[in-house]
């Protein structure tokens, strides 16, 4: 393993992928502190780019624009006080907390030693446990196979969005579309209707930001006459204010070490996603915490708790994603289809067929983190500025960006207009609270599910019991049910203490 290491480097070190992860970094951080862009945005816009580079270097930039993009997320968190994602919800507390006593400085500073901290960590725990996995998972067949990717479509469905039947039935969805066009196993015509651009299916480039990026645009357009917010804040005369010391860092270190576990954990498990991890991190820190009254007021460890576990979410997503070909969240379901588009498959084979590709991009996850540092670390007066840009600036470059990467993807105009399709639809799905997520998830996995079904039906022919036959099924059906139970009764839980809370303050009014 050593050896391929450090083959990855070799791979890495040369000028096209290095300059590859410093734009993709820059770019996470811009579009990660602009308000009302998310990270999924910033890697969907992008995507398109990458088709005209070596897979080397765009899937690094991709990941690099996915990493920067999480943490840039705290910058507006902490000087405006508008997260970007539910889970820079708890570094808004505490971080604006500090901005607003004159020391953002030290709120930013602390955000970035821990982000590139759990990323780190997380890296490495990517890069010796994801060959061992693949290993164990090769040995799997084709049924066991079906019933896994049952249970990544179970497990996503019913933890993503609010409501599990709505996930459930976004996932479905999202399958029914990957449907459409001529089958690849009996070449006959599936939902075409008789439209011959559609015999080869919906492109997934146009899918894409027709149904994540551009329903955002929409939203954007409706708000824009709610007032933005802006930046005031003053910054303290104390130099020892506005930045982390050696001294602090190493006063936290134990929460990020924790908070990192805590978030690399909940990254491996497909679907739970950073939100989760920075909760529990910051529940977790704040149990442990030697003064848990200033959590919520200004604390260099809840920050230090929220953003190590948030950010190691995004290494050990990849985790699942490569191994086991399960996206461990949405944007990890973007990457997966990147990956695909370059030729490379996700799955117990990949370290097999492309060893060698994916150490050099497990190189670049490294190095990320590195020039994440120097960069965030030398432009905070910069990107203090990106964050107060006006939404009416950013949302047509945007839209610019979206029709020009559906377009290029195949030089079609029907690209462009299976875009507005998927644009009405996205918008649609958000209006009656179904996810975008979760049928992106399914169209991407469909392909697989059916590819390996009928490998399995070939194996077992009429005999459908042997189905059953294999530890796998019983296990992974076991798994989809407890799955979908632990989910309802987390939601149930909710709910009962929202109602008891809303009750709590009625009565007191």
């Amino acid at each position: 393993m050593i050896d391929s290491i450090l083959g990855g480097f070799g791979s890495i070190m040369a000028v096209g992928p290095i300059l590859g992860i410093i734009v993709g970094v820059v770019v996470g951080i811009v579009f990660g502190a602009i308000p009302g862009i998310s990270g999924i945005m910033a890697v969907a816009i992008i995507l398109p780019l990458t088709f005209y580079v070596d897979p080397i270097i765009g899937i690094t930039m991709l990941l690099a624009v996915y990493k920067a993009g999480i943490y840039g997320g705290s910058i507006s968190a902490i000087l405006i006080n508008t997260p970007g994602a539910a889970a820079s919800f708890l570094t808004a507390q505490d971080g604006h907390a500090l901005t607003k006593k004159g020391k953002a400085g030290k709120a930013l500073d602390m955000s970035l030693f821990a982000s590139v901290t759990g990323e780190f960590l997380s890296t490495l725990v990517l890069i010796f446990v994801a060959a061992p996995i693949s290993s164990i998972a090769l040995k799997a067949g084709p049924i066991e196979r079906v019933f896994l990717l049952l249970f990544a479509y179970t497990v996503i469905g019913s933890i993503t969005g609010e409501s599990i039947s709505r996930g459930l039935l976004s996932c479905c969805l999202g399958m029914l579309f990957a449907l459409v066009g001529i089958s690849p196993i009996t070449g006959a015509e599936r939902f075409t209707f008789g439209i011959t651009e559609l015999a080869g299916g919906f492109t997934f480039m146009p899918m894409l930001i027709g149904v994540l990026v551009m329903p955002e645009v929409i939203q954007a357009i409706k708000n824009r006459h709610i007032p933005e917010s802006e930046i005031r804040f003053h910054k303290s005369p104390n130099p020892a204010d506005n930045r982390i010391g050696w001294k602090e860092y190493k006063s936290v270190f134990k929460t990020i070490l924790k908070s990192s576990g805590i978030g690399t954990f909940i990254g491996s498990l497909p679907g739970l996603g950073s939100s989760t991890a920075a909760f529990l991190a910051y529940g977790e820190a704040k149990r442990c915490a030697k003064k848990p009254e200033e959590y919520g007021k200004g604390s260099i460890e809840g920050i230090a708790a929220a953003e190590s576990a948030n950010n190691a979410v995004c290494g050990a997503t990849m985790i699942p994603m490569l191994t086991l070909s399960i996206p461990g969240d949405d944007v990890a379901a973007v990457l997966m289809g990147a990956f695909m588009i370059q030729g490379i498959t996700p799955g117990p084979t990949i370290f097999f067929e492309h060893g060698p590709m994916v150490y050099g991009i497990f190189a670049g996850f490294l190095l990320t983190d590195l020039f994440l540092l120097l960069i965030a670390r030398s432009g905070f007066r910069f990107w203090t500025k990106v964050a107060s840009i006006p939404r009416y600036y950013i949302f047509p470059c945007v839209t610019v960006f979206a029709f020009a990467g559906a377009f290029t993807v195949n030089q079609s105009l029907s690209d462009v207009f299976i875009l507005l399709c998927f644009m009405v639809l996205g918008y649609g799905m958000r209006a009656i609270s179904l996810n975008p997520a979760a049928f992106v998830i399914g169209f991407i996995l469909t392909p697989f599910l059916e590819e390996n079904l009928d490998q399995a039906i070939a194996i077992v022919g009429s005999d459908y019991h042997l189905f059953f036959a294999t530890p796998f099924a019983w296990v992974f059906t076991a798994l989809g049910a407890f799955s979908v139970y632990s989910t309802m009764r987390q939601r149930k839980k909710l709910n009962r203490e929202e109602v008891e809370t809303a009750v709590v303050e009625a009565e007191a009014h």
